[in-house]
């Protein structure tokens, strides 16, 4: 499409004067092997059944969270933070063949981290703790599935996972966990970080992965080279009013030149989807990321997240 390579000629590039947005916590704490990840605001997300109908293809991390929130009675209207599903690559060798990919769940940067463990400690029992980084944490039973043993565990930082023992034992709590300076970091960073509702995508790691790789949209046409995928949106005033929607790639200079074009067939298809106009988006690049942000209508978004294999999300 003509718009897109029109836009580029007008590139918000380095040296512009903008500062550099700080990457936001819960892309820095992303767990080693999380290949895609989905988090929203707490107070949002809290607001029944917005996060039940956001988990609605991932089972049993829905039912886990469920449990949670339901016997330790959080308060939507007092929340902040984020809560944010990560999905893993199952471990080398562990023959595991479960559903749905392995999940933790993180709720991080609440206002008052010890108030929200304290809820988990009163609600569910104590079962021993895990050795983590030369440190014990205490777990609590969330609930068990046949092959899953779902546990809370609050790290250092005051965030609380959600997920098997398997999958908590290999969290990483230093520091920021390598990722500040990854191509994760890069496309994360020009997502708006209060949006509501934001994901991320590790297609490099996908391509490989044995639970079926990319999915066919992003296998078929995702140039490789492409290393991170981010998005996020930001809900209209009302149900009749457009949405804020913005994605991020990075990766190679190579794969970025050709992500252009992938960037037009993206906006075809929500331009498409018959209701509102779409406006020319805005195009931000660099040599390893190409941006975009525009408005979108609910079904334009659907469209747009199924193209990206992306859960629905229900704005209003």
């Amino acid at each position: 499409m003509v718009f897109t390579r029109t836009l580029l000629l007008c590139l918000v590039l380095l040296g512009c004067g903008h500062p550099r947005p700080k990457t936001p916590d819960w892309v820095l704490s992303a767990p080693p092997g999380a290949v895609m990840a989905i988090s929203c605001r707490a107070d949002w997300a809290l607001e029944q059944p917005r996060l039940r109908a956001l988990l609605d293809g991932f089972p049993m991390a829905a039912q886990a969270m469920d449990v949670l929130l339901q016997r330790a009675r959080l308060d939507p209207r007092h929340e902040t933070g984020r809560i944010t599903l990560y999905l893993r690559r199952p471990a080398k060798g562990s023959g595991a063949t479960l559903p749905e990919p392995g999940f933790l769940v993180q709720l991080g940067r609440f206002r008052d981290p010890g108030r929200l463990q304290m809820a988990i400690a009163n609600a569910f029992p104590a079962e021993g703790t895990l050795p983590l980084d030369h440190q014990d944490f205490p777990l609590f039973v969330i609930t068990d599935f046949q092959l899953l043993h779902v546990r809370a565990m609050a790290d250092r930082e005051g965030r609380v996972w959600v997920g098997d023992v398997a999958a908590l034992a290999r969290l990483d709590l230093r520091s920021e966990s390598g990722v500040l300076h990854t191509a994760l970091a890069a496309s994360a960073d020009w997502i708006t970080a209060g949006a509501a509702v934001q994901g991320f995508i590790r297609p490099q790691d996908l391509r490989g992965d044995s639970t079926g790789g990319l999915p066919g949209d992003l296998a078929r046409d995702l140039p490789r080279g492409i290393e991170s995928v981010s998005w996020g949106l930001i809900p209209g005033r009302g149900p009749n009013a457009p949405n804020g929607f913005e994605l991020a790639l990075a990766g190679s200079p190579e794969a970025v030149q050709r992500a252009t074009a992938w960037l037009d067939r993206l906006m075809a298809v929500a331009m498409a989807v018959p209701g509102m106009a779409l406006d020319t988006p805005e195009i931000l690049q660099e040599s390893r990321r190409i941006g975009l942000r525009c408005q979108l209508s609910q079904e334009q978004v659907d469209a747009v997240l199924a193209r990206l294999d992306q859960p629905a999300v229900r704005l209003h």
